[in-house]
């Protein structure tokens, strides 16, 4: 009869196979970001800005994917500093891109499929403390990027709490699919050495 995994093990595991999630996440949110920045830019400062952002990303991603290829996945800590690392270079995009800041910047939907990727990968306690600092930094971004006047209009404060809603809601998303899989991975378990 097979020995029962341990919850550590299940969550290196978790960690081990998943991490290609959010190192998939981080392809798209670069290719969102470049189109973005790319797109809105309309001076040569802003095309400058925005390339060599994407290129800090680029390495990142490229430091963790290459890993991954030749099977030494990151550890637990380093995809979570690489993901505050995404989350910081977001909230510093969605504060100081012009044109667009705090409430108006478009910046904001990269932090989606970040968030999402993370609650797949990490357990639910990690992934709570994720998304709470991640909504933190993108209030915290709106209040100090955004004119007063639409800050604390009814429309500001929807616009603001509808993003933070809906953001929020991908770390639960994710975090239910987690949850799922791994009570379908501890079913199946259970049920095999039954079986044999």
């Amino acid at each position: 009869m097979s020995k029962p995994r341990s919850l550590a093990q299940e969550s290196a595991e978790d960690i081990f196979f998943g991490q290609i999630a959010i190192i998939w996440a981080r392809w798209f949110l670069i290719a969102a970001g470049a189109i973005i920045a790319l797109w809105s830019a309309d001076s040569l400062p802003q095309i400058v800005v925005s390339v060599v952002t994407v290129i800090a990303l680029m390495t990142i991603n490229f430091f963790t994917h290459g890993r991954y290829l030749l099977e030494r996945p990151a550890n637990k800590l380093l995809l979570i500093a690489t993901n505050l690392i995404d989350v910081a270079i977001i909230t510093l995009i969605v504060m100081v891109w012009p044109g667009q800041t705090g409430l108006n910047s478009h910046f904001f939907i990269l932090y989606y499929p970040l968030l999402f990727a993370f609650a797949l990968v990490f357990p639910p306690g990690i992934t709570a403390i994720f998304s709470i600092f991640t909504l933190g930094s993108y209030t915290a971004a709106s209040f100090a990027a955004t004119d007063l006047n639409l800050l604390f209009s009814i429309t500001g404060f929807e616009l603001l709490a509808t993003r933070l809603i809906t953001l929020g809601a991908m770390g639960g998303l994710g975090t239910f699919y987690y949850r799922r899989q791994r009570d379908s991975i501890r079913a199946a378990a259970r049920i095999l050495p039954a079986v044999k």
